[in-house]
């Protein structure tokens, strides 16, 4: 039974925008109906990322497939215009007040998390755990937990007993913010106004926070774990 999480954007004098996505429930992998519209800014050769491991055999990219499947609804905001957005999942709905670059980014993030893309299944764990519009605390929370419990279990499974380190999350991130310069010139082709380009820098932004905190300091956490 597929999982679907729904965004749905009010906006005044507009008409409601719901995007339902939906998710394979063993993989979480994004389901995209074969039928759907694939534009050209889509093809995998097109703005293809620097760093994609992707052949020629390949000839969509996963991520931009997965975000042309809502980008119409959105091609013609600016990013200062305001709406009210509800995200429903399975176990909650979130309700908040944004703009559309904000929810637009929240739409992404989850979307290129479970497109299929090799550089951003790493995150395909806390998109099963969707949190629409973390903050910068919450993200990193989120992250450096995630990959800590995912190290143990990959350690206990093999017999090991490694120290954690964060350089493979570092990598990892600094492969995704190359992904994003590429996702923000293909975007720049299907787009009339920057709701949707400034989203995709909101979402780079979030990727740089989480390596800065994986030094010892944890900077951002400083005050996560007081109780007193």
């Amino acid at each position: 039974m597929p999982q679907t999480i729904s965004y749905r954007f009010f906006a005044p004098k507009e008409d409601k925008v719901q995007i339902d996505l939906n998710f394979d429930d063993r993989t979480y992998k994004l389901q995209i109906d074969e039928t759907a519209d694939k534009p050209d800014w889509a093809k995998l050769s097109r703005n293809k990322c620097s760093n994609c491991p992707l052949g020629d055999d390949v000839e969509w990219c996963p991520a931009a497939v997965g975000v042309a499947q809502f980008l119409p609804a959105f091609k013609a905001k600016f990013s200062y215009e305001k709406t009210i957005v509800e995200v429903e999942t399975p176990t909650r709905t979130v309700v908040t007040k944004a703009t559309f670059q904000t929810g637009i980014a929240s739409l992404l993030g989850l979307t290129c998390a479970t497109s299929g893309c090799p550089h951003t299944k790493f995150l395909r764990p806390l998109a099963r755990f969707h949190l629409p519009f973390a903050t910068e605390q919450e993200t990193v929370f989120r992250s450096l937990s995630a990959y800590l419990l995912m190290q143990y279990k990959k350690n206990h499974d093999n017999g090991e007993q490694k120290p954690p380190t964060f350089d493979d999350l570092n990598e990892a991130y600094a492969t995704l913010s190359i992904v994003n310069s590429f996702l923000a010139e293909r975007l720049r082709d299907a787009v009339e106004r920057d709701a949707a380009l400034n989203a995709v820098m909101i979402l780079d932004g979030f990727a740089l926070i989480t390596p800065e905190n994986t030094d010892g300091s944890f900077l951002d956490l400083e005050d996560v774990f007081l109780v007193e």
